[in-house]
């Protein structure tokens, strides 16, 4: 996105800020180089939360939820379950059962990951003496330092505090394919059998409670199958006839976090009903710019996130099977 310097507001509070930020670094400019150093934050600010990196996906694949306090260390949520049955009873009877409900409580951890850019005060001095904005590239590096962590947080969990994500949640099933082996030697036939078979599996084993809507798979398997002809007389390919002929699976996905994610760094499948009923990923901060810190002969501008776990709300709604 192109953003004219002239589309840029600047209030009496932006060239304060920027006045202030020079006067602590000693640095005595009119008030037209003052105004214009505001106009350069400005632009950098705009810069940064206009670039988008389509690569980070654990967004795309996880319904984000944004509702807890930016404060909270932990977020917890409830799940209810009903016990109890109704019976045949005679008539006036006075044994009637029970039912009741009954919560379950789930606690997680929220973590913070951050990241700085700055500028020396000759950068500001230079640019300023030219005309040219200050390189917003900073900025972007520092913004997609923070987004990195969290699709890494997203796919995987973070090791250090013991927190899973949406490819290695332990509570998740690991389906075993009935046509085992690297995919690159199984006919299209198997490699849909195999498809069929993993979504079908949290059908069965929920006794059609839950239904997948979304498969994820691996760099190279989802380019085997999007390639690879299963009918030689239409070109179908085993990728278009599976979308074709499943009644769960709406949408067929490639992810390079699956890549080494099986057991033994193997290649592994992801099969779930993509949906905040079933999983959420629970982010209450997912970006924030901190006011600029002077810092020696530079200013620092400390960047932060939020970032809670991808919350498993129904595990069995999910389904892993790794490709040995």
């Amino acid at each position: 996105m192109e953003i004219e310097m002239e589309d840029i507001r600047v209030d009496a509070r932006d060239i304060e800020m920027a006045q202030r930020i020079l006067d602590t670094l000693g640095v005595r400019l009119d008030g037209d180089e003052t105004s214009t150093f505001a106009r350069q934050l400005e632009y950098v600010k705009a810069q940064t939360f206009d670039i988008s990196y389509a690569k980070l996906k654990a967004l795309m694949f996880i319904p984000l939820d944004e509702t807890a306090d930016p404060g909270a260390d932990t977020i917890t949520y409830y799940q209810w379950d009903e016990v109890g049955a109704a019976k045949i009873v005679a008539n006036m009877a006075d044994n009637l059962p029970l039912v009741d409900a009954n919560a379950k409580s789930f606690t997680s951890k929220v973590i913070s990951a951050g990241a700085a850019y700055q500028w020396s005060i000759q950068d500001i001095r230079r640019s300023l003496r030219v005309g040219n904005a200050l390189n917003q590239r900073k900025a972007a590096a520092a913004r997609k330092s923070v987004d990195r962590r969290i699709d890494e947080i997203g796919a995987s969990g973070a090791p250090e505090v013991g927190t899973t994500g949406l490819v290695n949640n332990a509570n998740v099933p690991i389906v075993a394919l009935p046509n085992a082996g690297a995919w690159s030697l199984l006919t299209a036939a198997q490699l849909l059998e195999n498809l069929n078979f993993l979504a079908q599996s949290i059908v069965t084993l929920t006794l059609e409670v839950e239904e997948p809507n979304t498969m994820i798979l691996p760099t190279a398997e989802y380019g085997l199958i999007a390639s690879l002809p299963y009918s030689a007389t239409t070109g179908e390919t085993v990728l278009a006839t599976f979308l074709r002929v499943s009644p769960y699976i709406k949408a067929v996905e490639q992810w390079g976090k699956l890549n080494t994610a099986g057991a033994g760094g193997v290649p592994r499948i992801v099969c779930y009903d993509r949906d905040p009923r079933v999983l959420t990923y629970n982010i209450p901060v997912i970006y924030e710019e901190l006011p600029p810190q002077a810092e020696n002969l530079a200013f620092k501008v400390p960047v932060h996130a939020r970032i809670g776990v991808v919350e498993m709300h129904y595990p069995l709604a999910c389904a892993y099977a790794d490709v040995a």
